[in-house]
């Protein structure tokens, strides 16, 4: 397998480095930036300037790339695969401009994976392939040989592996052979059960111990969460009634009961939005539209995964509308894009686009111009995303905003360009 490294750091200053060095069936690797002749002797990586990486055969080649502000050369590079190495907001980068472009970077990625458990759980809740770059155990989960070195591996590492085994080698689901998201479910969920004998007090491990049973779908989970919002309690902890009881009713909905789930949610509805959500979820259930009401309430507890895999399948015709928000929530835009132009699209009514009191208070076709210009720009049409920012503005005049951010970005993308092109110097 061939790779190409996008990294927002110097050679020296990469965090991978561990992980480059159990990439599955390692051929030609290259590192888009500086690296001595030393470096390239020890690591068997090559380094390439962007100019020559853009002359390479890339539909070879997997992308590994930790900065969103790559993303423009991603996207016109269109390599086989791509590998989003999300990492929290460095110092001195603007945090909205970086969360937002990681976000499209994620959507947009083939593959996700972070050293950050806050990141993976996140992502968790938003799309599927997702890997977390790090681990509990002291055992050891298989080795392999690079030349005259053995590296055994780490629980993450042997995911890692498999993760991009699968990319260029998809398994038969019908094998039986458990998915390697699942096994890091797994172990993630037994360390914090484990951490719960351990800090039977501690409010927080009982929570991590019971989103990742939610996530499996095991039932303990609902116990886990009793547990963690009696010790919240305990500590006067006062809002955790969104934190920690609006859960229950993602778990009920989980399970189908979905009276339940409604009531429970209907118990953290404080603000008159949340009281109109709950009204809407309790006439979805008065008129028998139970996928809706489910797919809300996985939406309202920001697990946008599992209410779009419930609407992708779903015949109602108002499940479009709460697809396309999912998608909106998700950053999942191109998607959200082709299914707002589908002509059968209920969305195309704006009574039916704005989802009343849910917490999207914007129409969604207030959006769309948003999602476009921004993805036009993505793919290097700058003209075309100006006009549909001032599509997006209208009568508000609201495009100093759109442009400004559009100028923040171009500054973002230049200075990481920059510091690779002083490195080369």
């Amino acid at each position: 397998m061939n790779y190409i490294i996008f990294s927002g750091v110097s050679w020296e200053a990469y965090s991978y480095k561990r992980l480059l060095d159990v990439l599955p069936e390692r051929e030609d690797i290259v590192f888009a930036g500086t690296m001595s002749s030393s470096e390239q002797a020890e690591s068997g990586i090559r380094s390439l300037s962007l100019e020559e990486i853009y002359r390479l055969p890339v539909k070879d080649f997997t992308v590994l790339v930790s900065s969103p502000y790559w993303l423009q050369d991603v996207l016109a590079l269109s390599p086989a695969f791509v590998v989003a190495l999300l990492e929290h907001c460095p110092e001195g980068e603007d945090g909205s401009l970086w969360d937002k472009y990681s976000g499209l970077l994620a959507a947009q990625a083939d593959l996700t994976a972070t050293a950050s458990e806050r990141l993976y759980l996140e992502q968790l809740l938003s799309r599927s392939g997702v890997v977390y770059l790090s681990g509990d155990s002291p055992l050891s989960y298989g080795l392999i040989r690079r030349g005259e070195r053995l590296y055994f591996l780490a629980d993450y590492e042997a995911v890692w592996k498999r993760a991009l085994e699968e990319l260029w080698h998809p398994q038969d689901k019908a094998a039986d052979v458990e998915p390697w998201a699942a096994i890091q479910l797994r172990h993630r969920a037994e360390y914090y059960l484990s951490m719960c004998t351990k800090l039977p007090k501690q409010p927080t491990v009982h929570y991590l111990a019971a989103s990742y049973l939610y996530l499996l779908g095991d039932e303990r989970a609902a116990q886990l969460l009793t547990r963690s919002f009696e010790l919240m309690l305990l500590h006067d902890y006062t809002d955790c009634l969104h934190s920690h009881y609006r859960f229950f009713s993602a778990m009920e909905a989980k399970r189908g009961n979905l009276e339940l789930a409604v009531r429970q949610y209907e118990i953290t509805a404080f603000t008159a939005e949340e009281r109109a959500v709950s009204e809407q979820l309790q006439h979805w259930l008065d008129s028998g539209r139970r996928e809706l009401v489910q797919a809300e309430l996985y939406r309202l507890n920001e697990d946008g995964a599992a209410a779009i895999r419930l609407l992708e399948g779903a015949a109602d015709p108002e499940a479009r509308s709460l697809l396309l928000l999912n998608y909106t929530d998700t950053f999942q835009w191109e998607k959200a894009l082709r299914l707002q132009q589908e002509p059968e699209n209920t969305a195309g009514d704006p009574a039916a686009a704005v989802l009343q009191g849910s917490g999207a208070a914007i129409s969604i076709l207030q959006q769309i111009p948003v999602m476009e210009g921004t993805l036009y720009l993505l793919y290097g049409k700058r003209h075309a995303a100006i006009r549909s920012f001032l599509r997006a503005a209208g009568a508000d005049q609201g495009a100093r905003a759109l442009f400004a951010e559009m100028a923040d970005l171009e500054e973002a993308v230049g200075r990481l360009r920059g510091r690779m092109a002083d490195d080369e110097v």
